[in-house]
């Protein structure tokens, strides 16, 4: 593909990923009650459910389609399927505004006005986008959880992916300020595609995850919600009357009693070491036991979870592409209270601000230019020959990889791995490439594919790691990310996932030393877990020379 042409297909993918684009005409027409959106013949329980089951199957595999195209058809077959469902029962009740709704501030509110939760009619950029995002996380949660059964074993899968997944970023903050406003207000699927994410982002998207692998998780806050001191701090797994903490800034569960399991809030509570193991020397964890006697619970739903047609979608969802989009957000605020340490406290829980806080700030243009460019290397195109017919095709290989490492599809010639590997071209591939860009544009061009070189090849050791293959996952995250680009955009998060197969492949020392040189947000818990496995090391040698 000629530059001039990748180039302008990747600013059309991206601006549309971002969407900066208008809403469609579609949406108006069926906001505006046109007959072409609302004069729906009748039609069969099996034709409505081939258009629910044709829009959930285009979404869960975006890799086959072009992208626009894709859209149009959920969005088609999505409003289809409404209003066919709204013409046998249009009666049809049982779903009413969650009474947290009230808990956001008026200008979240106003953005999301209660007619259009109460609307029946999917949007075609919101909706469809949202809809992707709860297709990625699903897959992502079936495969990720492993041969965990136990809640807690699943959710400490689900948050090693997270945390291995999506590298730490300070940008946006948990909570936006005139002098911290952020940039970086992405979608998760967004999140997903980029690889990184701020520690609310993180949170937002292990949140999720939990959701899709059939477990309860809030957000807890510290402070009062009465005087706006309230303080968002981190997700919780909710099993068997416990609230389990998980760290997402250190990347680590909060350690349980002398160091062992993952810690509740009613321990942290109740025993002060746990939340002072956090603590290093130059540096106090900044809450301890006695912040645990008012915690807030924050249910992380954003209007996907809330709206009356996703309650439609979710109840008819089963057994076809499961996917888990309602939220009975007052009733898991409920079961979030039940968890805590002391009485359950009137006003203590609130609907989760960041979801929505996302959603007011993703069109405006310090985060349309964030998005533009974090992604840009997915918007590659190669030519790539087809396996078995060897037809020539035209693929992005860095997004394609994304979505099938999403899937949990990784083997083959038509994995994660082999797309990855494609994203990975030669010096003589990029050179020829150059050959055929016009002048104004080498530049451009030539950056957009290192870009895509370099992500794939992180990727490729995140992805090799997760599977347990350390060797592997050393020599990617080692020699061809760090030591190719030792001051490069992945250079802090491939030191840490360097430490785990380090670790893995019997090199303590050494993981220490890569866990001490981390100089990102999530640094504190890298010098934690340095500190922990240099004892470990240190007592193991003492064994060792006394036998």
């Amino acid at each position: 593909m000629r530059a001039t042409s990748l180039i302008a297909a990747g600013i059309a993918i991206l601006s549309s990923v971002a969407g900066c684009s208008s809403r469609s005409t579609a949406v108006s027409a069926v906001r505006s009650g046109s007959p072409t959106t609302a004069a729906v013949p009748a039609v069969s329980r099996e034709v409505r459910d081939q258009l629910l089951d044709g829009a959930i199957a285009v979404l869960g595999r975006l890799d086959d389609y072009e992208e626009q195209a894709a859209y149009a058809q959920v969005f088609d077959r999505l409003n289809q399927w409404s209003h066919a469902l709204a013409t046998e029962r249009p009666a049809e009740g049982g779903w009413r505004l969650d009474p947290l709704y009230e808990t956001l501030p008026a200008e979240l509110r106003s953005g999301v006005p209660v007619a259009a939760l109460e609307s029946s009619v999917f949007a075609a950029d919101e909706d469809v986008l949202a809809l992707r995002d709860q297709r990625w996380l699903s897959d992502i949660a079936s495969y990720a959880r492993g041969d965990a059964i136990d809640d807690l074993a699943v959710a400490q899968n689900l948050f090693q992916w997270t945390v291995r997944a999506l590298a730490i970023s300070s940008d946006p903050p948990m909570v936006p300020t005139q002098a911290t406003p952020g940039s970086r207000w992405f979608l998760p699927g967004e999140v997903l595609l980029a690889g990184r994410a701020s520690s609310a982002q993180r949170a937002w998207v292990f949140l999720e995850l939990l959701r899709h692998a059939g477990l309860d998780g809030v957000m807890l806050a510290t402070g009062n919600p009465a005087d706006g001191s309230l303080q968002p701090w981190i997700p919780a797994l909710l099993s068997a009357g416990e609230a389990y903490l998980f760290e997402p800034t250190y990347g680590m569960p909060v350690p349980g009693p002398g160091g062992v399991g993952v810690a509740t809030a009613r321990q942290a509570a109740a025993d002060p070491a746990i939340l002072r193991g956090l603590s290093l020397p130059d540096r106090n964890y900044p809450l301890q036991a006695p912040d645990m006697a008012s915690l807030t619970v924050l249910v992380p739903a954003a209007p996907i979870n809330l709206a009356r047609r996703m309650q439609m979608l979710d109840e008819r969802l089963a057994g076809r592409g499961r996917m888990e989009i309602a939220i009975d957000a007052s009733a898991l605020a409920a079961r979030g209270l039940a968890a805590l340490p002391g009485e359950p406290a009137a006003g203590r829980t609130r609907l989760w601000e960041f979801p929505w806080e996302t959603l007011r700030r993703r069109r405006q243009e310090p985060t349309i230019r964030a998005l533009l460019s974090e992604l840009a290397p997915l918007s590659v195109a190669l030519e790539e020959r087809r396996p078995g017919d060897g037809m020539a095709r035209v693929v992005r290989p860095l997004y394609v990889a994304r979505l099938r490492e999403f899937r949990g599809d990784l083997e083959g010639a038509e994995g994660a791995k082999a797309a990855y590997l494609t994203a990975r071209p030669s010096a003589a591939a990029i050179a020829e490439a150059l050959k055929r860009s016009p002048p104004a544009e080498t530049d451009a061009v030539k950056r957009l594919y290192e870009a895509m070189k370099q992500d794939a090849t992180y990727w490729l050791g995140v992805l090799t790691l997760n599977e347990g293959d350390a060797e592997t996952a050393v020599d990617y995250l080692g020699r061809m990310t760090l030591e190719a680009s030792p001051d490069g955009p992945w250079s802090d998060a491939a030191r840490v996932n360097l430490a785990r197969g380090l670790l893995q492949l019997g090199n303590p020392r050494q993981a220490v030393a890569m866990l001490e040189a981390d100089q990102s947000p999530q640094r504190f818990g890298s010098r934690l877990l340095a500190s922990r496995i240099g004892r470990e090391a240190a007592g193991n040698d003492g064994k060792a020379n006394g036998r």
